[in-house]
Formats: structure tokens, sequence, C-alpha cells
């Protein structure tokens, strides 16, 4: 499913709600306002509900996630498709309804549904460039990543490099250590090893990124919709040499 979070801008949080609870936020602010909130993500993720959704974000968070560990306070938006008829929360459950966007507050115990909060009053992701990331042992997905320098280093865990392995203007960034810090195998990539986490992103031909098209990530979403399993042997071979060990 695909999901947004958001999260209290601390510089506008004048009545100190961030990590209150429900009724003590209703109580000192009187209601959960979007205009303090700002986007830490923008992705697909693989859950089934809240409760799953909770878990990943305080265990092992998408690379493309640039907030704290999921919290109290914070806002979980369902996005889903225009025309599902609505339902609650849960595994095979529809995530729209036609009361509004599906915005859940996390609560000291458990989520609580918020009728009237407006995500497009929250702050968006900085400079948020449509993307595709692929990660080790997962299909890949499409996420709004923010394409300033450090964004990119965090999503990737570290210095960034930049391939053209594609005949259109997408380029794949990733780690340029991945395969000399024992990053696992990802995907094979026109006969390459890539290791480590890696983004999809579109070349906007004068040194930046730019948004991939629908049809770009639907291409590489299928593209690499399918895990691979890489041995260490065959990322070591990749790198044109392999590292051994000394005893004395």
């Amino acid at each position: 499913m695909r999901i947004k979070v958001y999260q209290i801008n601390e510089n506008l949080d004048s009545h100190r709600i961030k990590f209150c609870g429900y009724d003590s936020v209703l109580k000192n602010a009187g209601r959960v306002d979007p205009a303090i909130y700002k986007t830490v993500f923008d992705g697909s993720v693989e859950c089934e509900d809240l409760e799953e959704i909770y878990d990943l974000l305080n265990s092992a968070q998408p690379p493309s996630y640039r907030g704290h560990s999921l919290s109290v306070s914070d806002i979980v938006e369902i996005i889903g498709e225009k025309g599902e008829k609505g339902g609650e929360i849960g595994t095979n459950s529809h995530f729209w309804a036609a009361d509004g966007p599906l915005c859940y507050f996390c609560d000291t115990i458990g989520f609580q549904r918020v009728l009237d909060f407006d995500p497009s009053k929250c702050e968006p992701i900085r400079g948020g460039k449509r993307m595709v990331v692929i990660e080790p042992h997962k299909a890949a997905y499409e996420a709004v990543i923010d394409d300033s320098l450090e964004s990119l280093q965090h999503a990737v865990g570290g210095y960034i490099e930049i391939t053209y392995p594609f005949d259109d203007n997408a380029i794949v960034i990733g780690n340029e250590e991945a395969k000399l810090i024992g990053m696992e195998g990802n995907r094979h990539i026109n006969g390459a090893v890539y290791a480590g986490p890696l983004l999809i992103a579109a070349d906007d031909g004068e040194g930046g990124t730019t948004d991939l098209t629908d049809k770009q990530i639907e291409h590489y979403c299928k593209l690499f919709s399918m895990p691979e399993d890489i041995t260490e042997d065959e990322v070591q071979a990749d790198t044109g040499f392999v590292i051994t060990g000394w005893s004395y």
C-alpha cells in the first residue's frame, strides 16, 4: 500500500503538543492542525494495516524515510484509489473513504482517525521528485524523495554514485562503496551487479534530477518487481578484486 507520514515541525509547535496523545492535543490546541505538520515519507510499504506500518517505521524504515521512528502525534495517511468503497483499516480492506482522506493519528494506544485533517496543508517534501526505490529482497516501488545531496546520501547509506545503464534519461543512484563495505547484492542491471539500496531517478539534462514520468515509473517498477538472490561471492567478483584475510 502507499502511505504518507506527517510529523510535527517543532518550529511551528506553539502549543507544545509534539509526542502528546490525541485527547491532550485537543485539550491544548483545540484540533489536530495540519499546518504544523511536515511530510517525512511518501511511498509504498509492504504492510496490511496500521500496526504493521508502526512496526516497520520503528524497525526497518525505508531508505526514503526522513523522519523519526513513528511516534505519538504523528499522522499516517493511507493513499487509495478514488471510487473504492470505504472500509476500516485492516487486512484485505479498502483504503479510501467517501468522507475524506484516511488520516490516522498515532495515539498512546492504537490509532485515531482524524476526519478534518487536510493533508494539502502539510509542508511537502522539499525538492521532492518522483523516483523508484529498489531495495535488496524487495519489489521496486514508487516514492517521492528530496533530491538534495544529503537526502540522496541518506537514502543509499553513503556517498552516491550515478550510472546510466538505460536507454532513456533514467539514472541509477547508488552507494559508491556498496560492494566494498559489504552491502547486500540487489539487482543485475545490464550485466553488472548492483549492491545496496538503489534509486532510479530522471536526469534533467542540467546536472540534476527531475520526476520520472508515469510511464517510466510503471516500466521500472515492473522491470524490478522480482527480488534477486545475489550471493556475496557474486558481489565481490563484480568489484574486480577479492578481499582476502591474512593471518600471522
